[in-house]
C-alpha cells in the first residue's frame, strides 16, 4: 500500500493553491485593470481590449526543478489577430458600427491609427513557458507517440480533489453580439492535475468556436502533456442540437461545456515537455 500523499494548501490575500509533490500550483484573483492600466495594455497590444480583463490575474504551475507554465490575459490577447482582412471574417447585422465605436473610446490610448483586428478576440493562446533555459527539454514538442496522452480513465477515477479553482483571465460580450470569454479550471488530485484553458466564443446567429489547451501530468512521471483542440461550427447548427425536451430554452448555449460536446473537432496536437526528476 502506498503513502497517502502529503499536500499544503496555500491561501494568502487573493492567492489560493497547494503544494503537492514538488509541485506548486497558484491561483491569483484580483479586480478587473484600472483606468491607467487599460490605457498601457491598450497602447501595448494596439487594439482595444475586452470589457472585462483580469490583467493581473493568473494561474501557475511550477515544479521544483524549473518547469514554468504560467496562463495571463494579456499574452493572450497578443495572439489575437490583427491581419488586414481579419475583421472582415465573422460578420453581424452593426458589427462595423461596434468596432468603429470600440476603436474611438480607445484611440487617446494608441499612438498609431487602430488596425483592423479580429473583434471576437479569438486566440490560439496555450500558456507561456517560462520554464528555465537552461533545460531546453522543458519546452513543448509536438509528438505523434499514441501513448504519449491524457490518461482519461484515471481522470474518471473517484478520486478526492484536493484543490480546484476557476479563474477568469478577460471577457467581453461582443457588444451584445455574444460572448468571448478565456478562462482557466484546475483540479488537483492525489496522483496528478490537470488544467484546462478555455477560450469561449459564440457569436449569436452566426458560430461558436472553442480553443481548448487541457495540462496532465501524473506525479512520479517525467513528462507534462499538453492537448490543444479546436471546435466550430455554426449557430444554427448548434442550437438544432438541443433536445426537443428543452423546447425553446437556449440555456444550453450558454453553457461552455454542453457547446463543446456538440462542436466537430476542426484540429488538434499532443506535445510533451521533459522534466528533470531525482
Amino acid at each position: 500500500m502506498s503513502a497517502p500523499t502529503t499536500h499544503r494548501l496555500i491561501k494568502e490575500n487573493q492567492m489560493s493553491g497547494i503544494a503537492i509533490q514538488d509541485w506548486s500550483v497558484l491561483s491569483y484573483k484580483t479586480s478587473i485593470l484600472n483606468s491607467q492600466e487599460i490605457d498601457v495594455a491598450t497602447a501595448d497590444l494596439g487594439i482595444p481590449i475586452p470589457e472585462m480583463i483580469f490583467g493581473n490575474n493568473y494561474l501557475s504551475v511550477e515544479h521544483k526543478s524549473g518547469f514554468k507554465l504560467e496562463f495571463k490575459a494579456l499574452p493572450a490577447l497578443a495572439m489575437v489577430d490583427q491581419s488586414t482582412k481579419t475583421s472582415e471574417l465573422i460578420k453581424v447585422s452593426y458589427a462595423r458600427e461596434w468596432f468603429d465605436k470600440r476603436s474611438m473610446a480607445n484611440q487617446e490610448h494608441i499612438t498609431d491609427v487602430v488596425k483592423p483586428y479580429d473583434w471576437t478576440y479569438s486566440t490560439k493562446y496555450a500558456g507561456t513557458n517560462l520554464s528555465s533555459p537552461e533545460h531546453p527539454q522543458m519546452q513543448f514538442v509536438e509528438t505523434k507517440d499514441k501513448s504519449e496522452c491524457i490518461d482519461i480513465e484515471q481522470l474518471k477515477r473517484p478520486d478526492p480533489i484536493l484543490f480546484y479553482d476557476e479563474n477568469i483571465l478577460f471577457e467581453d460580450e461582443l457588444a451584445d453580439n455574444g460572448t468571448a470569454v478565456l478562462t482557466t479550471k484546475v483540479r488537483v488530485m492525489p496522483s496528478c492535475f490537470l488544467i484546462l484553458l478555455r477560450f469561449f466564443l459564440r457569436v449569436d446567429d452566426v458560430l461558436f468556436r472553442i480553443h481548448d489547451t487541457r495540462i496532465y501530468h501524473r506525479f512520479g512521471i517525467n513528462t507534462v502533456i499538453r492537448e490543444c483542440s479546436t471546435r466550430e461550427s455554426s449557430y444554427r447548427d448548434t442550437r438544432a442540437k438541443i433536445p426537443r425536451s428543452k423546447g425553446e430554452d437556449l440555456s444550453l448555449l450558454l453553457d461552455s461545456n454542453w457547446v463543446s460536446s456538440q462542436l466537430p473537432e476542426l484540429s488538434s496536437r499532443v506535445e510533451v515537455a521533459q522534466l528533470e526528476l531525482e
